[in-house]
């Protein structure tokens, strides 16, 4: 066949039912032998082709026609017994018209392979001649789909990156085009005889829904991208400004979150007046009861101006010790010094501070405490094995500085922290209106003008080119966030797709284009948990006989490995009951706090030991099971999920011991 002659694509149901349909066919299979159920449709009943046909589904309501069971007994019988019932079946058979799908208001949803179901993209490849025969291929020839994306009713095509990330691309003429790299995923042929006409080929590929996360959550870029540069959807500036958020402001924000629970706990009214034994103090100073939470903050202070650190040797190496003249890293750098305790609020920490053996200096600002805190420094402090506590046995082991980022004060009882100097938040742009307030809802109004001044630094150093090539690695929560914002702008709502077959004459030059199908049915990729899901069956069963003897039967074959440090933080929980760890998260008046009767020293003392300790996973899962009542029992107070959570049918017969 001469490859000059024009080819097209047709729907997989075309040659058992008529009119030819244009758009490729998903269809779509409930069993994990889909592919044996599909051959045998082929071979034996091509004309339940359109039975297969993927609709809209949902778990709290019938689903569509199940596919036919394959035959075992017809596999056992010879080819031309299997032949002569093929004819008696398809004798009959009249080419009617399909019937048309009926549109859905329910979009079409295809679910994951862990909802045990599996979808094909199905199509014919022919030449555009009377009868439409099949199209073969030759050698240089590639034959694949694309999954494309639909943003603001324009096609992107899929691009995958050096690192394998992949972005979606804007596709001017999507109909008779590619994307530059774009991704094309596999098909494989599959003969078979329709009721009238040659034998045709069938190009079926499976719909790797299980990629739900790589295609929705993926960026969208504004212009084509080079498919051999690595790239993450997001510039250099933006991923320094996640790293902000995560090294800098969340952290803050976490520890002045603990300040003001701790106070909360403390100035709850009591039902009792205070014992007069109780050593409380006055005049702006620490509470006696104040002092645990604050020597908590004092420790979690020193590891947040690590990361304030790094942070700042990352995105403006050369500028910590000697900041420029002028511009917004200069402005950056000068609130940070202008971070700083009153002098009153000095004299309220010192005697807290005091108590240490060595009496660590009260830093002037959190631009002093970040120079101080050196590299050295940074890696005693790593190297601490035990909390601190201010008491001789720390002496040396600590930083000679402390610089609280939140304290906990009695007069009034308030969490603090040396933000005071620092303004409140500029008028929001128009643009960026959303994100900032969406910020003052969950951070400190301060915290929120100390990013602000970091993403002005940050946008001033990538128009100057002074922008790290090399910075660590963004966690995926912030590249998410960024995405479901960008998917957000979308006005349809979730993410939709479509898929066309390409054909690729590679041997024939740029004279003979693409072959691309036109786009099949919008769909959208479901979620793991997605609320309309089909159930696969999961069932665990747990341990029968769990009498004394009949546990011990039970190999220990699962084991865990212990540091020295482990073993010793261990020791300290076993001093504590499950009523000590519910009561520690109650609120007034059940609060009480943990209470440990032994320090988290490494096990062993001087000779110091690590364990390996085995267990039995049927009695683990026990242990889970019991958990999981006691613990949505408790927190069905709040949330009263229980109905919607455990079911229990009884069995008769179902007995532990025969």
């Amino acid at each position: 066949m001469s490859p000059n002659h024009s080819l097209r694509w047709v729907a997989a149901e075309s040659f058992v039912t008529s009119p030819v349909a244009a758009a490729p066919s998903i269809l779509r299979f409930a069993s994990d032998d889909f592919m044996d159920r599909m051959l045998r449709t082929l071979a034996d009943r091509p004309q339940d082709l359109p039975e297969f046909r993927a609709r809209p589904e949902s778990c709290h309501a019938p689903g569509p026609k199940a596919a036919p069971l394959p035959d075992p007994a017809s596999a056992r019988r010879s080819i031309a017994a299997r032949t002569l019932e093929r004819k008696k079946v398809l004798k009959g058979f009249e080419r009617a018209r399909a019937p048309a799908l009926a549109k859905s208001v329910e979009p079409l949803k295809l679910f994951q392979p862990i909802h045990q179901r599996f979808y094909l993209a199905t199509a014919h490849l022919v030449c555009e001649l009377p009868g439409l025969p099949p199209r073969k291929t030759n050698t240089g020839d590639r034959t694949g789909f694309v999954i494309r994306r639909l943003f603001k009713n324009v096609e992107h095509g899929f691009v995958k990156g050096a690192a394998g990330r992949g972005v979606w691309v804007p596709i001017a003429d999507a109909h008779h085009h590619l994307a530059s790299g774009e991704s094309l995923l596999p098909v494989f042929p599959m003969g078979y005889s329709p009721p009238n006409g040659p034998p045709r080929s069938l190009y079926g590929g499976l719909i790797p829904v299980a990629q739900h996360d790589a295609y929705v959550f993926a960026a969208i870029a504004e212009a084509p991208v080079d498919p051999k540069q690595e790239f993450s959807g997001s510039s250099t500036a933006d991923e320094l400004k996640a790293l902000a958020m995560t090294k800098v402001i969340a952290p803050w924000q976490a520890l002045l979150g603990t300040a003001a629970s701790g106070v909360a706990s403390v100035t709850a009214p009591a039902t009792t007046a205070d014992p007069p034994w109780e050593d409380k103090r006055v005049g702006g100073q620490l509470q006696d009861a104040h002092k645990p939470l604050n020597t908590q903050l004092v420790e979690g202070s020193w590891r947040v101006l690590q990361e304030i650190r790094e942070w700042l040797q990352t995105v403006f190496p050369d500028q910590l010790e000697a900041p420029p003249a002028s511009g917004k890293v200069r402005a950056l750098f000068d609130l940070l010094g202008k971070v700083r305790w009153t002098p009153s609020e000095q004299q309220a920490v010192k005697p807290f501070l005091e108590a240490s053996a060595y009496t660590p200096t009260f830093s002037g600002s959190l631009l002093e405490a970040v120079r101080a805190m050196t590299d050295q420094m940074s890696a005693a402090l790593d190297a601490n094995e035990q909390r601190w506590q201010p008491k001789p046995l720390n002496k040396g082991t600590w930083p000679n500085f402390a610089f609280p980022l939140a304290l906990a004060f009695s007069q009034p009882p308030t969490a603090h922290s040396p933000l005071g100097a620092v303004p409140d938040p500029a008028v929001f742009g128009t643009a960026e209106q959303a994100y900032w307030e969406a910020l003052m809802m969950h951070n400190d109004p301060k915290l929120v003008s100390l990013l602000m001044a970091i993403h002005e630094a940050i946008d001033e150093a990538e128009r100057e080119g002074k922008l790290p090539s090399h910075h660590p690695q963004v966690t995926s929560a912030a590249a998410l966030a960024k995405a479901l914002a960008k998917k957000d702008e979308d006005p349809v709502g979730p993410a939709r797709f479509v898929l066309r077959f390409v054909h690729l004459r590679c041997d024939c030059g740029p004279l003979s284009p693409a072959v691309i199908s036109a786009p099949s049915e919008e769909f959208q990729l479901a979620g793991f948990f997605d609320p309309d899901a089909p159930l696969r069956p999961i069932r665990i069963a747990l341990p029968f006989d769990t009498t004394p003897g009949g546990l011990r039967k039970y190999t220990k074959n699962s084991a865990f490995i212990v540091s020295d440090v482990l073993c010793g933080q261990m020791k300290r929980l076993r001093s504590l009951g499950f009523g000590d760890l519910v009561l520690s998260v109650l609120p007034w008046p059940f609060h009480k706090d943990l209470k440990f009767e032994t320090d988290d020293g490494p096990c062993g003392g001087e000779d110091r030991f690590g364990m390996i300790c085995s267990l039995s996973i049927p009695i683990i899962t026990i242990v889970a099971f019991v958990l999981l009542i006691v613990i949505a029992a408790l927190l069905d107070l709040i949330f009263h999920w229980l109905p919607f959570l455990l079911v229990c049918f009884p069995v008769r017969k179902l007995k532990a011991k025969p």
